[in-house]
């Protein structure tokens, strides 16, 4: 027998249904043994069903309302593409009349900053994988740019720029509340460093920015994640389910009720 326990922990998904199966065996299969035992088999799986639910329910809300436990994903920079010279040229429309009606980021910026870090991953190449990792599966599209360089130290960034996703109606808190969410663009514009021997010292030279190399334009447009679509998704499915259990034991008892009434003898437990 220990040798087969033993054997089943070579494949993780098979021991980790295991100890999901034992879970529910153990903690809701006692409850519901417990109340079939006293209530009848029928009306005591909607009792313990009528628990459960209610209690994922609130569960899930709390997850939604915070953003925490079971959570989609994360709202992030999506690169659209590396644009050359004329960003103009870019294939979002957004960026047919550019800088009119762009807002130029200033340095410290916190919007300008999470918008950099997505530059830098747009601009250079993957890093290689860590010892005893697997590199990840290539991409089953080509990507729609090239990067340019190897490092952060190979270009300085000029400037900074948005549009969009400025009609926000109010804050409480964290949370900020839309009428509607518009696309909100980024750009950021970096151009390839002058070449210079080092300082005195030794010291390594301040980056200039070569005015004969072409500018490099990285086009971002903000994702929005689904940071609470999962939770929000439990919370309404078992909470359906809540509400039809709690439904029918309702109706149940009102029909108890009526007999009682009507001088008739209840009926025995399911």
């Amino acid at each position: 027998m220990e040798h087969l326990v033993a054997a089943l922990s070579w494949d993780p998904q098979i021991r980790g249904a295991l100890i999901v199966l034992t879970a529910i065996l153990i903690l809701p299969g006692s409850v519901y043994l417990l109340l079939a035992t006293n209530t009848g088999a029928k009306i005591g799986f909607v009792l313990a069903m009528a628990g459960l639910s209610g209690w994922i329910t609130v569960m899930a809300i709390i997850w939604s309302v915070y953003g925490i436990g079971l959570k989609g994903r994360e709202k992030h920079w999506k690169v659209q593409e590396v644009v050359v010279q004329d960003v103009r040229n870019a294939g979002v429309k957004a960026m047919q009349d550019f800088p009119k009606g762009w807002h130029q980021l200033p340095a410290g910026n916190p919007v300008r900053a999470d918008a950099q870090a997505a530059a830098d991953a747009a601009l250079l190449p993957a890093a290689p994988p860590a010892a005893g990792h697997e590199a990840p599966a290539a991409p089953k599209e080509p990507p729609r740019y090239v990067t340019p360089f190897k490092t952060t130290a190979d270009y300085v960034i000029l400037d900074a720029y948005d549009k969009g996703g400025d009609n926000q109606l109010f804050t409480i808190g964290h949370h900020k509340f839309y009428f509607r969410h518009s696309a909100h663009y980024a750009t950021i514009h970096v151009k390839p460093v002058l070449n210079q021997t080092g300082g005195p010292g030794g010291a390594p030279p301040t980056p200039v920015p070569d005015p004969s190399a072409p500018d490099y334009y990285v086009v971002m447009v903000r994702d929005l994640g689904s940071l609470r679509f999962p939770p929000l998704v439990v919370a309404l499915s078992f909470g359906t389910i809540f509400a039809v259990s709690c439904y029918w034991l309702h109706e149940r008892d009102k029909r108890i009720w009526a007999e009682r009434a009507a001088g008739e003898p209840a009926p025995a437990p399911a």
